[in-house]
């Protein structure tokens, strides 16, 4: 009788474990990484001087960074306020969960967020990165601004 015991407290303690693992993982944040990828790519490309290739990372024409290379490297050179490595810091906009992606799956909808602003800074540069998926799926550079902190 005592053996079956433990071993029915030991269930009860596993359980009440993964129960508490799931919970924290459906309202933990999710990271958007292969976005933020995509924004750091972006950025690193910039503060090398890459335009071209920078470029290739934007939505191109259905952007608001410029509709071709010869637009797009002003507009580059305006807002770029820093060469030095910025930090992605604070989560993504807008904020999605574990939960709520999972939920968005099981009820058939389109996972992915359509837009997703990431931000960068190392003071005194604050860079805000928007990127919306391409006609393949595939995250590209909408608008990017440097602002004031």
């Amino acid at each position: 009788m005592k053996r079956r015991t433990v071993a029915l407290l030991g269930l009860i303690v596993l359980l009440a474990a993964a129960a508490m693992g799931g919970y924290a993982w459906l309202k933990a944040p999710y990271a958007h990484s292969a976005a933020a990828g995509v924004a750091r790519d972006f950025l690193t490309l910039l503060q090398e001087g890459r335009l071209e290739q920078a470029y290739e990372l934007t939505l191109k024409r259905q952007s608001f960074v410029g509709r071709d290379l010869a637009e797009f490297q002003p507009f580059a050179a305006r807002q770029l306020c820093s060469a030095e490595h910025l930090p992605l810091v604070g989560d993504p906009h807008p904020p999605q969960s574990n939960g709520n992606r999972l939920r968005r799956r099981l009820a058939g909808h389109e996972v992915e967020m359509p837009s997703v602003q990431l931000r960068f800074e190392k003071s005194p540069c604050l860079m805000t990165v928007e990127l919306r998926r391409d006609g393949e799926g595939r995250w590209r550079v909408f608008y990017f601004q440097s602002r004031a902190g």
